[in-house]
């Protein structure tokens, strides 16, 4: 069954040239034609030349046609893919939204344009299966009608040709008039003779995504057919190992509670190593049919172990290795033809992007995510605040961003709250405390007037101004008064707020519970609060001695001694200290004064240390996996 998806020219060639029959011939060759709702805008004024007193076309034709609406997100995403100088206008790009959206559904879909930059793109892009002109269109439907419906079909498919031909030959001074012309004949030449073809390449394509279909069933211990089985044991092996990688992943959140983040990474880059090589082994004397379906199964899996180590990677503050691995992780992607993972990795790339200052790219990658429309909610919200910061930064106007933040965060308050939160964690995991600072003043101003404030989301402010004091970085001008713009707090939460902030900054610096010692005792009676350590700076290069500078719900600040080539944590992290001894010593004057902590503090065997970067941020993201 042929979905027809159908742009405004034709129906203007309609009004022109259809005769007072063309309802019902319409009606014996197809069901229904599918458009977006700008297609309605542009048509509303058309009337049938040819008719007495040329009633309004759009009025006529509606029961035929199936209307659907698209986002600006997703007009804005396709956009960006296809590049600014090669996108077709608004209405063309969200007829090509449309016909994807319809292949990806499992529709055999055909976009009729005379657009020829509009058919180039979705050719390149594969939007559709196919691109053909209004007069092929009609062609093709003569062919599916009967009697009197067919010739007069045929007739208005001629006379719209003829038009087509006139108008791309008047405009052979202003482009390739050739290229578009053999397009046009090609398609007509192959409306009769593509079927059997197309039903050829349709039916091998639909038994690759059957044997992928059994190769789950199989590795999931289904039944399936003798012969299928057979055909597909020797790809057992290798699916077998990366469905331990796939388990592997599937612990990450609960490991990273527990152990070291260092020895995680190593251990999940040494499976997936593991399960590269053996794939290879496996998969290389068999034939293309076979590695194509475990190219896809593998792909599944390896494209939740990249996203993972992206997320790990960035918790280490590592942005050029969370880079590489969220870019494998996109182009593992393209085997597995899921929107909702392509849109969140692009929604992380952003956030890279941004905190690394490339504005232009954290812009285009938010467009693409949003464009995919598949986010969740608090992963749209945070990429419209991305979107809306990267225009700031690059002079651009965002208000657009800024209006569709504001509608989500009036929606719903504490979902707002919590993402900003997150984001601002994210950012401050990538040493962007002059970001966080920002997020995390505007989750405040979420906080409805009935809640009370969280003392975590207290600390990470007094942290976020504490880290930008130790970078000697300032506040983006300007930055505040954009994002302010998403929700005004009132007075009394404000005050509530410099409350909550002072009386923390006030415990931390008033403490009087400090026993310094030389003696060797156990963490727990040194640092014995629920909540662990943030690091907000470290002193220092692997090669030497490091100092962590790091902020105590109770000692307020401190700092703790790393011996060389220990791997220290990055700013944003947390940290917990078990299974060891610490001495509690009063810093030098000068340490003192140079740092602001209060206490430094020995590890014995610093390799008992526990960095613990698991962010709420980082939670949600491998909850999602």
């Amino acid at each position: 069954m042929v979905t027809y998806v159908v742009d405004s020219n034709c129906f203007i060639h309609m009004g022109g040239m259809a005769s007072t029959t063309i309802l019902r011939d319409l009606k014996s060759a197809l069901g229904t034609m599918h458009v977006t709702k700008g297609v309605h805008g542009e048509i509303q004024n058309v009337r049938y030349q040819r008719w007495k007193q040329k009633p309004n076309l759009l009025n006529h034709i509606r029961p035929l046609l199936t209307t659907h609406e698209v986002s600006d997100e997703q007009i804005r995403g396709l956009g960006s893919k296809i590049g600014e100088r090669a996108s077709p206008q608004d209405v063309d790009l969200s007829l090509m939204v449309l016909a994807h959206d319809l292949l990806r559904d499992g529709h055999h879909v055909v976009l009729v344009t005379d657009d020829f930059k509009m058919a180039k793109a979705t050719e390149t892009h594969q939007l559709a299966s196919e691109v053909c002109p209004p007069s092929t269109f009609f062609e093709r439907l003569s062919t599916k009608a009967k009697g009197k419906h067919a010739g007069e079909l045929r007739r208005l498919g001629r006379r719209i040709r003829a038009a087509e031909m006139q108008y791309a030959i008047s405009r052979r001074n202003e482009y390739d008039v050739q290229a578009k012309i053999t397009w046009m004949v090609d398609s007509l030449l192959a409306s009769t003779s593509a079927k059997p073809a197309k039903t050829k390449v349709q039916t091998n394509d639909a038994s690759k995504i059957d044997l992928l279909h059994e190769l789950h069933r199989l590795m999931n211990g289904e039944e399936i057919k003798t012969s299928i089985r057979k055909k597909l044991t020797p790809l057992r092996e290798s699916c077998q190992t990366m469905m331990q990688l796939e388990q592997h992943v599937g612990q990450l959140k609960q490991k990273l509670s527990k152990e070291s983040l260092d020895q995680i990474i190593l251990e999940t880059q040494t499976i997936i190593a593991n399960c590269l090589e053996n794939a290879g082994i496996d998969l290389a004397p068999l034939e293309r049919e076979l590695v194509d379906v475990a190219h896809r199964f593998h792909a599944r899996i390896l494209v939740r172990a990249e996203m993972a180590l992206a997320i790990m990677k960035r918790m280490k503050g590592d942005a050029a290795g969370s880079h590489l691995h969220l870019s494998t992780a996109l182009f593992q992607a393209t085997h597995v033809d899921e929107d909702l993972i392509e849109a969140r990795i692009l929604a992380r790339l952003a956030v890279l992007a941004l905190s690394t200052n490339k504005h232009e790219k954290a812009i285009r990658l938010s467009t693409s995510s949003l464009g995919l429309g598949t986010l969740s909610l608090p992963m749209k919200l945070k990429q419209h605040i991305v979107q809306a910061m990267a225009q700031f930064l690059t002079e651009q106007s965002s208000d657009q961003a800024i209006q569709q933040a504001q509608n989500m965060v009036h929606d719903d308050l504490s979902m707002a709250s919590q993402a900003l939160t997150e984001l601002g964690e994210s950012f401050l995991a990538l040493n962007r405390p002059d970001f966080a600072i920002e997020l995390f003043d505007e989750a405040l101003e979420c906080v409805s007037s009935e809640q009370k404030m969280s003392e975590e989301l207290g600390e990470l402010i007094l942290l976020a101004h504490r880290a930008i004091e130790n970078d000697d970085e300032i506040e983006i001008e300007g930055l505040r008064q954009v994002l302010d713009q998403i929700h005004q707090q009132t007075m009394e939460q404000e005050k509530q707020v410099e409350e909550v902030v002072e009386q923390i900054s006030k415990r931390q610096e008033d403490s009087t519970d400090l026993v310094f010692s030389t003696e060797w005792q156990d963490s727990s009676v040194v640092l014995n609060d629920e909540r662990p350590l943030y690091i907000s700076n470290v002193v220092g290069d692997s090669t030497e001695e490091q100092l962590v500078l790091a902020q105590h719900p109770s000692l307020g600040s401190v700092g703790i001694w790393l011996p060389a080539k220990a791997d220290a944590p990055q700013p944003g992290a947390k940290i917990t200290l078990t299974n060891g001894r610490v001495k509690l010593a009063e810093p030098p004057q000068d340490v003192a004064d140079s740092y602001a902590i209060r206490a430094l503090i020995a590890i014995e065997f610093p390799e008992s240390l526990v960095f613990q970067s698991l962010t709420n941020d980082a939670q949600e993201e491998l909850q999602d996996l």
